[in-house]
């Protein structure tokens, strides 16, 4: 009677292990947007949008980012739009 106990008890914890879904025991990444925008007299907007999108993200604790799209209105004004994630 032991016997079977036991290996029923055993049976029941494989079968709770092997069902329990992977994405219910791992951490849910949290995706943010930042907005970057950057102007200069001396043509170096795109620069200054993307460091301006860093600092957000590095204040925002973010560290893994992409720039999906930008904006360059002239060499003197440009916004770009980063996706990232923790």
């Amino acid at each position: 009677m032991r016997k079977i106990l036991l290996a029923l008890l055993g049976a029941a914890t494989v079968l709770g292990t092997i069902a329990t879904p992977a994405s219910a025991s791992a951490s849910a990444l949290e995706t943010r947007e930042f907005v970057g925008n950057g102007s200069s007299d001396f043509g170096l907007a795109l620069i200054y949008a993307r460091q301006d999108a860093r600092r957000q993200a590095d204040r925002a604790g973010f560290a893994d980012c992409e720039e999906y799209f930008k904006l360059i209105i002239s060499p003197y004004e440009a916004t770009v739009f980063w996706r990232c994630t923790r």
